[in-house]
């Protein structure tokens, strides 16, 4: 795979150089560490999210299960 490059806040560059390791490294352990915990692939995610948004105004239980999937998505 190739090579990507992002643009980030200057703000954010002493944060990722306080990381102690490469931040494609990082990265990479953030999603395994992601990957390990959820029970839904993220294809399934996508759909469900989707599948909100099509529906208009969600429900408690849908906004409740898409904050639950947003808390797993990002633990940093």
């Amino acid at each position: 795979m190739p090579n990507k490059t992002i643009c980030v806040p200057d703000d954010v560059v002493p944060i990722i150089d306080s990381l102690g390791v490469p931040f494609s490294t990082w990265v990479t352990d953030q999603l395994r560490r992601h990957s390990a915990q959820t029970t839904m692939t993220f294809a399934q995610q996508l759909l469900a999210d989707a599948a909100l948004a099509a529906g208009g105004q969600p429900t408690a239980e849908g906004a409740l299960a898409a904050a639950e999937r947003m808390e797993r998505s990002a633990p940093w």
